[in-house]
């Protein structure tokens, strides 16, 4: 079963050299297979539009069932740190900061755990995210888990004519997601049925982080495939309660639960208040949540646009963001079946899809514009994670991709028109020093826009964690203003369009490009 699923991939400056390098996760044979080894990849930026591979470089060339990727500073060492979820135990790697990794997953804590004694002995990890979520200035990290699943277990389905095919998730049972708070010293602590995230049984697969009720403490938006969705709001940093149903986000609008995958979060109407984005299996479509305030959703899938375009695809890699500059939130959706014979008993769906991009038109809803972006977005394809970030430093947002069982996709933004921009980089002081969970607004030409900086979202997958905002035509920015986490608030002014700044905690400004 895992072998649908694909893997998923990270942008991240790991030299700290101002270029964004790929990574890209990767799966192995299964043991007893006489196929090649196979590892995972990282690619250097060299700046000058190549990649230089330096996986064997920088102690990555280590053959592992992977799944999912997250980054982030845990120890706040102004170096960007790996966690890779895996079939099998995950794996922590800290930046040593001389263009190499070390494997610090036993010290650490964070291999997974054990299922249940004598039996399935690791979890199979899916998306995981960084965060802080009790605000003292340490990132922690949630890992969310899927389904009881060994090799030895995998139930045989077939076709009616005697064909292998690839069970339903019905057929395996969920498990809880994970919690580890960091202690400090580089050690964690699983904390995950104390905090209330180990008390729910799910089938994860994604995971976005926002305050979505709006009382300062970061929460946890969660994608289960063929189960409800979850929503665990964060009680102030000593637990959480998941209030998936009461929030309107558990279930499809059939009240059944749909087969989540990717999920993101974002201020999608511009009116301060964080929404969803879901992908889903083919003939369930899209499941867009607008944010009514207070954690309460409500679907607007089809009002908005998404639903008749998004119908037949089966949807990984999922993202918000803004693709041509224009103030308002897109979406992205990476798409491909897991069957390859799905043709032959539904004549409208395919193994091979072409991404959707859906461009927010404000007040008109979405447009699905992705046919008429490029050959690379109008291409048939079998996509599963995936990811954003400005590879060639133009302002504009790239984008990276996985296909299953095919070749690593990097794909360049060359916009028709030249709109202005401001991209921000945060280092925290008191607050985690990648300032992950800040909600960063920026005002500009008499509107106000807003974005976390953020780990997790999408599917599998980390997008860069500076923050691109387009600026609608204005050419100076009036006003930043940044929300530490733990509460600290700093405001920069006039700082000017076309630029990469790095914020620092306490009201510093650094124009670094």
């Amino acid at each position: 079963m895992p072998e649908t699923v694909g893997s998923g991939c990270a942008l991240l400056d790991f030299d700290r050299d101002g270029w964004l390098d790929l990574f890209f996760v990767n799966s192995c044979d299964w043991p007893g297979a006489a196929g090649a080894r196979s590892y995972p990849a990282l690619y250097r930026n060299d700046g000058d539009g190549t990649f230089s591979d330096v996986t064997e470089q920088a102690g990555l060339r280590r053959q592992t069932y992977g799944m999912g990727a997250a980054v982030g500073d845990y120890d706040n060492d102004g170096w960007p740190d790996l966690y890779l979820t895996c079939i099998g135990p995950n794996i922590l790697y800290r930046n040593q900061g001389n263009g190499r990794f070390a494997d610090v997953t036993a010290k650490a804590g964070v291999a997974g755990g054990p299922v249940q004694p004598g039996g399935l002995r690791w979890k199979w990890s899916a998306s995981a995210a960084w965060l802080d979520y009790d605000e003292d200035g340490r990132l922690d990290l949630y890992v969310g888990n899927y389904v009881r699943w060994t090799p030895a277990t995998d139930v045989a389905c077939r076709t009616k004519d005697g064909r292998k095919a690839y069970c339903p998730p019905d057929s395996y049972e969920g498990v809880p997601s994970l919690l580890y708070r960091n202690e400090g010293g580089g050690r964690f602590r699983d904390v995950s049925r104390e905090s209330g995230i180990g008390l729910a049984v799910g089938k994860s697969f994604g995971v976005a982080v926002a305050d979505y009720n709006g009382d300062g403490w970061l929460d946890l938006a969660v994608a289960n495939d063929t189960s409800p969705n979850f929503l665990f709001l964060n009680r102030e940093g000593k637990r959480f309660e998941e209030r998936g149903i009461e929030a309107g986000i558990a279930l499809g609008m059939n009240g059944a639960p749909k087969a989540g995958m990717g999920i993101d979060a974002a201020d999608w109407k511009n009116d301060g208040r964080f929404g969803l984005v879901i992908g889903n299996f083919s003939e369930e479509c899209l499941s867009l949540f607008e944010n009514d305030g207070g954690a309460v959703f409500t679907d607007t899938t089809y009002p908005m646009g998404l639903g008749e375009p998004s119908l037949t695809s089966l949807t990984f890699g999922l993202f918000f963001f803004d693709y041509d500059l224009d103030g308002r939130q897109d979406v992205f959706a990476a798409n491909g079946h897991i069957d390859t014979f799905v043709n032959e008993n539904n004549a409208r769906i395919t193994y091979e899809q072409r991404p959707l991009v859906f461009h927010n038109e404000g007040s008109g809803g979405f447009r699905e514009v992705g046919a008429a972006l490029g050959e690379p977005i109008s291409r048939a394809m079998v996509l599963r994670g995936a990811a954003y970030g400005d590879i060639d430093r133009d302002g504009d947002l790239d984008v990276i991709a996985v296909w299953n069982d095919g070749p690593a996709q990097l794909w360049r933004n060359d916009g028709p028109e030249r709109r202005p921009w401001v991209r921000l980089e945060l280092q925290g002081a008191r607050a985690n020093r990648d300032g992950i969970g800040a909600l960063v607004a920026v005002r500009s030409g008499g509107a106000t826009r807003r974005a976390y900086v953020k780990s997790g979202s999408s599917f599998l997958s980390q997008s860069e964690l500076p923050v691109t905002f387009g600026l609608r035509g204005a050419h100076k920015v009036h006003e930043v203003e940044v929300r530490w986490p733990g509460g600290a608030a700093d405001t920069w002014r006039g700082l000017e369009a076309g630029h990469h700044y790095r914020l620092v905690e306490g009201g510093r400004v650094e124009r670094l490009w």
